[in-house]
């Protein structure tokens, strides 16, 4: 079986950390070469834990067919919720949040105004997943449960420290999905097999990741054409509202 004639990927990031780099321009070159149609992408670096408006503008700016997903830390309180505002008017189709590299704990009452604004505004929302303490996967299905509403992403789907808890936390709660970027084919084959294939979206990671060994990832499982369909592209459409 062929690959889809879309391909969207469900994470991508932008802007500069210490090792990784990424701008537009050179993510819509990985994209063509890799034929992918449509990345939605969050801010990295400083853009992400300090200077949310830069790395919000950098995202929500980068062109049609680059989306972005809205990055605050909750600690900023009234701030953030006004940040999301702005963003929500600059076309932000969802919200991106790091525990660990933000510095807070998901279920704590800071996060909740977030989740809430998320709700209203009908965004999916990326939670990095995958190394203790706070990026806890467990965590998640805690605020999954509160916000039934609300879909949430498990960004890098677990890795690298809590990838085997992945299939018992998407199966625990109906509105978690996996961010497919970080994982092996066995990994993302098992969900497909014990959830479905609706519950899995393609992604990138890109910088972190490549779209070459990710598509690569993807292309070697059994997957019908419905699966193939649904993880490439359909599943990011829904839940993105793109």
């Amino acid at each position: 079986m062929g690959r889809p004639l879309k391909t969207i990927d469900g994470h991508a990031m932008l802007g500069d950390e210490t090792y990784l780099s990424l701008r537009p321009a050179e993510l819509l070159r990985r994209m063509d070469a890799a034929g992918v149609d449509l990345a939605i992408a969050r801010p990295m670096g400083a853009g992400l834990v300090v200077d949310h408006r830069a790395g919000n503008d950098l995202v929500l700016t980068a062109g049609p067919r680059i989306r972005g997903l809205a990055s605050v830390n909750p600690w900023w309180g009234p701030a953030a919720l006004e940040e999301l505002l702005r963003c929500r008017d600059q076309g932000a189709v969802g919200m991106f949040l790091d525990p660990l590299r933000q510095g807070f704990f998901p279920t704590e009452s800071i996060v909740a105004p977030l989740l809430e604004r998320a709700a209203q505004y009908g965004w999916p929302v990326m939670i990095r997943t995958g190394a203790y303490i706070f990026a806890d996967v467990l965590a998640v299905v805690e605020i999954a449960r509160r916000f039934p509403s609300v879909a949430f992403i498990a960004g890098f789907g677990g890795y690298a420290d809590m990838w085997f808890e992945m299939s018992e936390a998407i199966g625990s709660v109906g509105n978690l999905y996996l961010d497919a970027s970080m994982l092996w084919g066995d990994g993302i084959d098992e969900i497909v097999r014990r959830h479905g294939a609706a519950r899995v979206l393609f992604g990138s990671a890109e910088p972190r990741n490549r779209y070459r060994v990710c598509l690569r990832t993807l292309d070697r499982l059994e997957l019908s054409d419905a699966e193939r369909d649904a993880i490439y592209y359909g599943n990011a459409e829904r839940l993105f509202h793109l």
